[in-house]
């Protein structure tokens, strides 16, 4: 609970349903959904799609998405709604012709947008209305404006050199050539258009129509690899949650391509080095986590990628052996150091959770990748192309190596925390790329180990280790990042915020629902506004 003697945000209470998002048209219209009947798929649905509108710097319909759903009591579910790479983008490809990168803008970056099939297959085994009225806010939005939110602005102005670079976009997301201030309305009709057709139509409205041939001859006429064979073999993937325990509750996370395996990984470490001994804003504390981090990170990006490719087992990651392995490799006094944890790209996101008035809940994450995606718009549609394709190693025999039909190995993750009994007692999840999976750990840490309300948890100064670098938050006690500094840590001191989240606890023994969110900013540009 707040010092109610400072200034700052209660939590919010209820009785019959919650949504926690990062903008609050998004927020409201999902809310709507839940008033007129919908369950808490139809809300976070509706609720993905208007900021797919309203916030195109982190998402859209041209991007992917994760979920975990629970409904009905029922053990929980994983949603991969990730994209394929095309068909023809395999290695020899990219060989033939002399390509050893993979560019943020290029239209090689772009693989088959992977949301709008998971949008549709989730509201067809678990909606409760039509899915006109699902998407009607989005659309609405789109097609009426909406006022630039000063988050988005920020975002927009910094990405203004990446949107001249493409006709469509520069026509489109510009206002004479400049970017949307904040308070100005901002229309995208065709993307209205092309979410009108959804509703009606489905995945064949976006994945076997007109829209269809417009992305590819968009991507085509860049060099895109793309064809409509590509689009027609997106598919959705639903599957059991990949689990484990943690001081007996269950942390559920959706298994590759997903880095969830690294969450899991991680907590089973801090388990294993009882981190909760050390006061929660201490210098051992920070450096197990970094520590714990780059050790995860280094597996992640060495042996993880698409699993239809891949033989992992899971259980070998969470075995008490290779766990305690792990840990070996941890000193108190020294930095471990290695650059096979090297990540090649550091994103962007949205994440949001809904709990409807049966419990039901789904924690959920979309996103275009980087900031504006790859700055690729389609000709007449209205769709901005994620640039996920940049996860992809170029790289003969890594396992994230880019092959036909290949998903990447992602950063979003949604998260989800259980009793025993499967019973969901918080539906949450952090926004910032890279940070993700060690966001989460700091989370749960938190108001597990610690007792901190949501909120406490998520205000916690944080640090975030990437490529040789500790970013930690200029929040951070100095005699700490004096302490790190010592033991051989490059420290990077950052102005803002690292990362952000969204969180609803429920508490069983009372119909009560607890919303906990902060707004925070992830690395360089990204701003997150709270929900209403």
């Amino acid at each position: 609970m707040r010092k109610l003697s400072y200034p700052g945000r209660s939590n919010v209470l209820a009785q019959n349903g919650m949504v926690a998002t990062s903008n609050p048209l998004s927020s409201m219209v999902a809310i709507n959904v839940l008033q007129k009947g919908g369950n808490a798929v139809d809300a976070a649905i509706a609720a993905s799609a208007v900021q797919a509108v309203v916030c195109p710097s982190a998402t859209g319909i041209g991007g992917d998405c994760f979920a975990i759903i629970s409904m009905n009591g029922k053990k929980p579910i994983a949603v991969n709604g990730s994209g394929i790479a095309p068909k023809r983008a395999n290695l020899q490809f990219y060989k033939d012709n002399k390509i050893k990168n993979i560019g943020l803008t290029s239209p090689h970056s772009v693989t088959i947008p992977g949301a709008v099939h998971a949008w549709c297959s989730m509201h067809e085994k678990f909606g409760r209305i039509d899915f006109n009225e699902v998407l009607n806010g989005a659309e609405n939005f789109a097609r009426k404006g909406f006022p630039v939110h000063e988050v988005e602005a920020i975002a927009w102005k910094e990405n203004e050199k990446k949107l001249k670079k493409n006709s469509n976009s520069k026509r489109l997301f510009l206002n004479e050539n400049l970017s949307y201030s904040y308070g100005e309305v901002f229309k995208n009709i065709p993307l209205a258009n092309t979410l009108r057709i959804i509703s009606k139509n489905k995945i064949k409205g976006f994945y076997q129509s007109e829209i269809t041939k417009d992305m590819v001859k968009t991507l085509n006429k860049l060099g895109g690899l793309h064809t409509e064979e590509d689009f027609y073999n997106q598919k959705t993937l639903f599957s059991k949650t990949i689990t484990n325990s943690y001081r007996n509750l269950k942390i559920h996370q959706c298994p590759l391509n997903s880095p969830g395996l690294v969450v899991l990984m991680m907590m089973a470490m801090t388990e294993k080095l009882n981190i909760k001994k050390y006061h929660p804003s201490s210098f051992e504390r920070y450096h197990l986590q970094a520590e714990i981090s780059k050790i995860c990170f280094e597996v992640k990006e060495t042996i993880f990628g698409d699993p239809n490719f891949n033989n992992i087992n899971i259980k070998d990651y969470l075995s008490n052996e290779y766990i305690s392995s792990l840990c070996s490799r941890i000193n108190k006094n020294k930095i471990y150091s290695s650059k096979k944890g090297y990540v090649t790209s550091h994103p962007e996101t949205i994440y949001l959770s809904v709990v409807d008035r049966d419990l039901n809940s789904v924690s959920f994450i979309n996103s275009i990748c980087h900031s504006f995606g790859s700055g690729i718009t389609s000709n007449k549609s209205g769709i901005l192309f994620q640039n996920r394709g940049v996860n992809f190693r170029l790289e003969e025999g890594h396992p994230n190596s880019i092959d036909s039909y290949k998903r990447p190995l992602h950063t979003i993750i949604p998260g989800l925390i259980t009793n025993k009994n499967d019973e969901t007692l918080y539906s949450y999840g952090v926004m910032g790329g890279q940070y993700q999976p060690i966001g989460q750990s700091h989370l749960i840490q938190n108001i597990i180990d610690y007792n901190m309300t949501v909120q406490e948890g998520l205000d916690l100064p944080r640090a975030f280790a990437l490529n040789g670098i500790l970013n930690v938050e200029n929040s951070l006690d100095n005699k700490i990042v004096k302490k790190l500094r010592n033991i051989g840590y490059k420290i990077k001191i950052n102005k803002n915020a690292i990362g952000g989240g969204q969180c609803i606890k429920i508490n069983m023994q009372e119909p009560v629902l607890m919303w906990e969110v902060i707004v925070l900013i992830t690395i360089n540009i990204f701003i997150l506004e709270r929900g209403v």
